[in-house]
């Protein structure tokens, strides 16, 4: 199977567990699923995570505790389960930065981590598929997945 492009009539179809879009201001279809996801991406957007008091602080390094503060979402993706909500498993916004070959890094080490589930990319505007496809043989040699264009 080899890199096959999907039709926007055909986009939503079953046929990949792991869909992979952009972020929400770069992508017309990450607001189209976003609508199927009920608003989780836009919600998640607008999160801001509490911080801790300074009193609170002070007593934590005083008796030495570590405490792990939580990543801005940024550049970090975002993953939802979206098994009763889409036909596939998972949808991950992919912060996109304007650089094709360093998204495609980061869309890799994503479905590498998933142990190489079946994929769709949703590529942002003005990209082509010719650019992914040969971004992604730099790190994978067969390209099995569908993409659909912005």
């Amino acid at each position: 199977m080899a890199l096959s492009v999907l039709s926007q009539a055909s986009a939503l179809n079953p046929g990949s567990d792991l869909w992979i879009v952009p972020d929400l201001e770069k992508s017309q279809w990450t607001a189209k699923l976003d609508w199927y996801l009920n608003f989780q991406v836009c919600k998640s957007s607008r999160h801001v995570s509490p911080h801790l008091e300074k009193y609170l602080t002070d007593v934590l390094r005083e008796s030495e505790l570590n405490v792990r503060t939580p990543q801005k979402m940024g550049t970090t993706p975002l993953m939802i389960s979206s098994e009763n909500l889409l036909p596939n498993k998972w949808v991950v916004i992919l912060p996109w930065n304007g650089d094709l070959r360093e998204w495609s890094t980061r869309i890799f080490e994503v479905w590498s981590q998933l142990k190489e589930p079946s994929l769709r990319v949703f590529l942002p505007p003005g990209q082509s598929t010719g650019s992914l496809q040969t971004a992604w043989q730099s790190h994978h040699t067969v390209p099995e997945f569908t993409v659909v264009l912005d």
